[in-house]
């Protein structure tokens, strides 16, 4: 038996394909906890769409951007040996292949003489942002509907322009700009970064112009179908130990082929996520961690992070209040935690890393 290909979450696609079908007019911030499939139901949604949508997919993901030249590369897909007047050639490309376009384009199409100006000017990304609404507006008046997609956005957070301010910045006016002042274009960013999501969503720039959808690990009557696609035979003991979560479903088939039982396959993750967490604790104890907040560097202890796994022992979801900010935050950027900041609320990754902690804490 393969993995299944897809999990299909019918409410968000549903969701998702409600937001294209209008006009542009927020920007949509894609979040959850790690593995929950974000970017696999972005993609089945952009696979479904008509042919009149254009997908413009720009992924972040493992690459390493710390400059503006960094992020241009990343941005734009060159058209080599082509010049400026090759724009309108390039947009009726576009144009033609419709929805097809993603599945080829590996960043935004460019003549080689556009991208050589781009790169060689001192106001980089104005120029750059300049260039994609005059693409964006071309292919509209091609009769076809731009989306931009941007994938693990939070990549680019460091990265400053000539004048020493933050990209990032001014992408959001420029999303802004393109949604709810001139509804050109739909813009989506993706993120697995919750702490990411809780500076965008503080952001004042971004208030009434965003909005915030939340692709979390599936619930028990969704998990139950997706583990009858794996073949999984006991679904209470299942969900018992991993719940929702869909890159444990992944673990657990792989391990249940080296022929492990659904008992074992389950007691081996388990062990092994334990034994990670004890790792953690003991390179706090004996590492003198130390976590910047709010410009200030605080030493991590270990019996205050036992505090919070003893909180969350006794109840799996937590208000926000309840943990200290600096250690919320310490934990959440170690992929304990997962802090969902629209909800207000605090809980572990996964419901094997929560078990794990309830493990830990009683000393197993």
């Amino acid at each position: 038996m393969d993995i299944p290909e897809f999990v299909n979450r019918e409410k968000e696609i549903k969701e998702v394909k409600a937001i294209l079908s209008g006009r542009p007019n927020f920007v949509y911030f894609v979040y959850g906890p790690i593995n929950s499939g974000k970017t696999a139901l972005l993609m089945k949604v952009f696979e479904d769409l008509p042919e009149n949508y254009v997908v413009f997919y720009i992924n972040f993901r493992g690459l390493d951007v710390e400059r503006v030249e960094d992020l241009m590369k990343v941005l734009f897909d060159v058209e080599y040996g082509k010049g400026k007047e090759a724009i309108k050639e390039i947009v009726r490309e576009i144009v033609k292949e419709g929805s097809k376009v993603l599945k080829k384009a590996k960043g935004i199409p460019i003549p080689e003489k556009v991208f050589d100006y781009l790169f060689e000017s001192k106001r980089k990304t104005e120029d750059a942002f300049r260039y994609l609404e005059n693409l964006f507006s071309e292919v509209v008046e091609g009769g076809k509907r731009p989306i931009l997609v941007i994938d693990e956005l939070q990549v680019i957070k460091k990265v400053i322009n000539a004048t020493g301010q933050l990209v990032l910045n001014r992408l959001f006016n420029f999303m802004v700009r393109l949604t709810k002042e001139t509804h050109l274009c739909h813009c989506l960013c993706a993120t697995s970064d919750c702490l990411f999501i809780e500076d965008v969503y503080s952001n004042a720039r971004l208030e009434g112009r965003a909005k915030y959808l939340l692709v979390d690990d599936l619930d028990k009557e969704e998990a139950d179908r997706v583990y009858e696609g794996f073949g999984f035979e006991d679904k209470e003991l299942v969900w018992d130990y991993i719940g929702g979560k869909i890159g444990d479903m992944v673990s657990l088939f792989e391990e249940k082929k080296r022929g492990l039982s659904e008992k074992e396959a389950l007691e081996s993750m388990l062990k092994n996520e334990r034994a990670k967490l004890s790792d953690f604790l003991e390179k706090v104890e004996y590492g003198k961690k130390f976590f910047e907040y709010e410009g200030e560097k605080v030493k991590i202890e270990k019996e205050k992070i036992m505090d919070i796994f003893q909180i969350l022992s006794n109840n799996e979801i937590v208000k926000k209040e309840e943990i200290i900010p600096v250690y919320r935050n310490y934990l959440v950027s170690k992929n304990i935690l997962f802090y969902n900041p629209v909800e207000g609320t605090v809980r572990p990754q996964s419901r094997l890393l929560w078990r794990a902690i309830r493990e830990v804490i009683r000393g197993i």
